[in-house]
């Protein structure tokens, strides 16, 4: 009997198919694979003369058929018994790889061949072509890894073959995130899980939008998206992560909403108008600053109202992309020219219109770059994508290895700076105090006038 692989002194004859047979200690084959362990426990024959010459205790086949109705099933592993003279009891019935009968992948017997030589330490060896060569051997490796319980062996072996692909594969994730976090969930990959993670929550809005295919269909009757081929475990990761995203957007948008150029705020001391400059001219002097303020509010307004934000598919990102860019990226001026149209302005007032506007937007720009944060490693420069990467994966997202989050110091509350009258306060807080005290400087201003 010839063998692709033969150990030294090996007792365990393994047979994946009348072309591949491989000669392997037990021991070795117990330590690497908790299937092949539970299917030795039972000790082999005592050998006679001519069974130690054969050197062979154990055999273990695999086979496609059930033992007792001998209908198709999925190629399981079985322990066939040996005599005393290291011999089959029974006659051996092996899978033919040319048979087209099979109702499984005819890869099946090269992934069966990676692993049991990466057993008999030889390094395993996928098609690192490219991207879409190296994932169906990884994942035909990882599928039959999982049965024989040997995740173990191969894991980082696929991981370093995944990544020397670089930016390749962290595209290949960013454009299917579902199949990539499954793969990273399987083999325990933490770079790979929280790369997809990343993808997958700023895709959530698209992924539960669309409907499943008839393929995932088939496997799961009752999904309703895409989102449905997630086990539980991952899907419950994935929404709570979302809700954070839609939060933090949430409180970002309605920053947006009551955000104020500095220059437009001012402080009451004395509550004199004449000291303050808060009176009636102070404020005829920012009407242009005013009419910026209202006017961005009335498109940030259409905006919302046309669920430009993080309501739609890719969860806002076009749109706070191009609040953060300011400038010409959004509200240009010719845009405004509709706004002019019912409220006509000098060339200059225009001018200085369309000056205030860019102030507003530089301070709205500050507050939207939280969102704009790429935390995943793929450089979105020279693949440039339509969704939030912003998704910060804590330690304890690793579901098959939850990591603790150091403990961090409590911050210390602020020191208040105390003034002897009113101090200034923050624009937007003035809509949040009702307790505000009744106040007489315009009547003052108008007497002194």
């Amino acid at each position: 009997m010839s063998y692709q692989v033969e150990v030294p002194t090996a007792d365990t004859i393994v047979v994946v198919s009348t072309d591949r047979k491989y000669k392997l200690h037990s021991a070795q084959l117990v330590q690497c694979s908790s299937r092949f362990a539970e299917m030795l426990q039972t000790a082999g024959p005592n050998l006679s003369r001519e069974g130690l010459k054969q050197g062979t205790r154990y055999m273990l086949c695999l086979q496609d058929f059930d033992e007792t109705s001998t209908r198709p099933i999925k190629p399981v592993f079985r322990r066939i018994p040996i005599d005393k003279d290291g011999k089959p009891t029974k006659k051996v019935t092996m899978m033919h790889e040319g048979d087209k009968a099979y109702r499984f992948r005819p890869s099946l017997f090269s992934d069966y061949d990676r692993l049991l030589r990466s057993i008999a330490n030889q390094p395993i060896v996928l098609n690192d072509k490219s991207i879409e060569t190296v994932l169906p051997d990884a994942m035909g490796l990882i599928e039959v890894a999982e049965y024989l319980g040997s995740i173990p062996m191969v894991a980082k072996v696929i991981e370093n073959y995944l990544l020397a692909r670089g930016q390749d594969f962290f595209k290949a994730i960013s454009i299917d995130p579902i199949i990539w976090i499954d793969v990273a969930y399987r083999i325990e990959s933490k770079v790979m899980f929280k790369e997809a993670l990343i993808h997958l929550v700023g895709k959530y809005n698209l992924l539960l939008s669309t409907p499943p295919t008839a393929a995932i269909l088939r496997r799961n009757p009752k999904a309703r998206s895409m989102l449905d081929q997630l086990n539980v475990e991952l899907r419950d990761l994935v929404e709570s992560k979302h809700e954070i995203i839609k939060k933090q957007c949430q409180q970002i948008e309605v920053a947006i909403s009551t955000h104020y150029p500095s220059g437009l705020q001012k402080s009451e001391v004395t509550g004199r108008a004449d000291r303050d400059g808060i009176g009636r001219q102070e404020y005829g002097r920012d009407v242009f600053s005013w009419i910026g303020v209202a006017l961005y509010r009335h498109w940030w307004g259409q905006t919302l109202a046309n669920d430009g934000t993080h309501n739609n598919q890719f969860g806002g990102q076009d749109i706070y992309a191009r609040l953060h860019k300011g400038g010409s990226a959004y509200l240009t001026r010719e845009l405004t020219a509709g706004f002019n149209t019912h409220f006509p302005m000098s060339v200059k007032g225009k001018s200085v219109l369309a000056n205030n506007l860019d102030i507003i937007k530089v301070g709205v720009s500050a507050i939207v770059a939280p969102l704009m944060v790429n935390e995943s490693q793929l450089d979105i420069a020279s693949s440039p994508i339509k969704w939030l990467t912003c998704t910060k994966v804590m330690g304890a997202d690793y579901l098959w290895e939850p990591e603790p989050e150091p403990e961090l110091e409590p911050e210390l509350e602020p020191e208040v700076e105390s003034y002897s009258g009113k101090g200034k306060r923050r624009a937007e807080e003035a809509f949040d105090d009702e307790d505000e005290e009744a106040e007489e400087a315009d009547d003052e201003e108008d007497e002194e006038t």
